[in-house]
């Protein structure tokens, strides 16, 4: 078992550049957003690591990029007021759009929390986000910037 791995400053999706938060030259994790679907659910996290664990006897594990990845917790609630009816981009899925709650992250202990550990191969697309200040409690907006 190799007790070593390397870490990267960047990986490439789709030609964008993935840079992990604690990379990133301004301090944002504008680079570090991505979407990965997990049980038909899409799910947005910010990249903290890229790395290559490579194993020896495991040739798949030579190329393999890794992500370490923060999951963000969905928003129940709507940056629109008195919308007891949800969020309108609700209907209209192919827009990729979602809220979050404003920096709260799944707990990786908690059972059926998203994993840590995702193959580069295994995101769907970089995502950006926004963050709504006029809503209480303040909120992330995003929207998926696949092709």
């Amino acid at each position: 078992l190799s007790s070593y791995a390397d870490i990267y400053n960047y990986a490439l999706l789709d030609g964008r550049r993935i840079t992990p938060t604690d990379r990133s030259r301004r301090n944002t994790a504008g680079s570090s957003i991505i979407q990965a679907w997990f049980n038909n659910e899409a799910c947005g996290g910010e990249v903290v690591a890229i790395l290559c664990h490579r194993q020896p006897g495991i040739p798949s594990s030579e190329n393999t990029l890794l992500l370490m990845v923060m999951w963000m917790k969905e928003s129940d609630f709507t940056p629109l007021d008195g919308n007891d009816e949800g969020f309108i981009w609700n209907t209209f899925p192919e827009l990729g759009i979602n809220t979050w709650q404003y920096n709260i992250y799944e707990d990786p202990r908690e059972a059926g929390s998203r994993p840590v550990i995702l193959p580069l191969n295994e995101v769907h697309c970089q995502i950006s986000r926004g963050t709504l200040e006029h809503t209480d409690p303040k909120m992330w907006i995003t929207n998926t910037m696949d092709r």
